[in-house]
């Protein structure tokens, strides 16, 4: 992947890692005396397809590639995803490697910043060989309850890969579960041999709303100049408690090849894509179709018996189309 500005590709934000840049916790910072650790990493993911459009819709959320069913539902207004996954690894492990090995990576410039984001991407291949071993924790039954909605997660055994990764992990049944927002989330499990019975809880911000690109509202499609910097304005969440000064928008602009330009804002409630990042060398031959998505993400930390490092990420969007053409 490219950066564009201060922020280099190996800065990601990982459970139990600050929101906005590139300092994250010390794995062996936590681990027991036998050097090992336990790192939780909650998702829970909702996209609201504005269009109503399903030949605009690419990738509505940052799926969790080992998550059965698939995500992607056709014409869907709303698509939502929920994972939770408790891996051991060892202290030495690089976390970053780790999560992104077991779908769980998340990619996020510091706000103010882009990066780009390309299909192609590999930096994982070349690093497996000096991964140690990861489990993926039995946590016995586990559930997310909001105040309307209780939804047992089902337990699904994870992929092969090679030696590397054994063990499962959870998701949501259904890709069109109601998950509210903003709305308090309880999840509970009933413990196994492996981890005690835990329950936390994490609060979800606001999807965004009054989304508008320029003098257009998402909803009614956009239209982009190469070269030319895009404005997006959306409805800031106000407040000033903590949670709320954790959240960031970030905007996706991803075209028909798969790249994709992401630029991360602060919650003020307007942000400016730079017309550089707008042009053929980045999305492709113009003029060229591609999707609009504004997020707004929390990453809330949590503690549960026997888990080191937790973290719950909310990340809530809504996606338009948008069209890119030469000046």
């Amino acid at each position: 992947m490219r950066p564009y500005g201060a922020l280099s590709t190996s800065c990601l934000v990982l459970a139990g890692a600050a929101l906005v840049g590139c300092s994250a916790p010390v794995a062996g910072d936590a681990a027991d005396v036998n050097g090992v650790v336990t790192q939780g990493v909650v998702r829970v993911e909702r996209a609201i397809n504005l269009s109503r459009d399903a030949a605009w819709t690419t990738s509505p959320i940052e799926r969790d590639e080992a998550a059965l069913p698939s995500a992607d539902v056709e014409g869907a207004g709303s698509v939502t995803n929920v994972s939770a996954k408790f891996m051991r690894l060892s202290s030495a492990t690089d976390p970053e490697l780790a999560e992104r090995v077991v779908g769980s990576s998340f990619d996020l410039p510091a706000a103010g910043s882009c990066m780009v984001l390309s299909p192609a991407d590999d930096e994982t291949a070349t690093s497996l060989s000096s991964l140690g071993s990861i489990e993926l924790l039995d946590a016995g039954d586990v559930t997310m309850k909001t105040e309307d909605t209780e939804m047992p997660l089902a337990a699904r055994a994870f992929p092969d890969v090679g030696d590397l990764v054994f063990g499962v992990f959870y998701t949501s049944r259904d890709a069109t579960s109601d998950l509210p927002a903003p709305a308090r989330y309880v999840f509970e499990s009933s413990g196994s041999g492996l981890l005690d019975r835990f329950a936390f809880a994490a609060d979800a911000p606001a999807g965004p709303e009054e989304v508008r690109v320029g003098d257009a509202a998402l909803a009614d499609g956009v239209a982009l100049d190469a070269g030319v910097g895009a404005v997006v304005e959306w409805r800031a969440d106000e407040g000033g408690d903590a949670d709320r000064a954790r959240d960031v928008i970030y905007v996706d602009v991803t075209s028909a090849r798969g790249t994709a330009v992401r630029c991360s804002f602060k919650d003020t409630g307007r942000g400016v894509i730079p017309g550089s990042l707008l042009d053929p060398s980045t999305l492709g031959p113009l003029p060229a179709n591609a999707t609009l998505a504004v997020h707004r993400t929390r990453q809330v930390p949590f503690s549960a018996s026997g888990v080191d490092l937790g973290e719950v990420r909310f990340d809530l969007s809504v996606i338009g189309r948008a069209r890119i053409a030469a000046r």
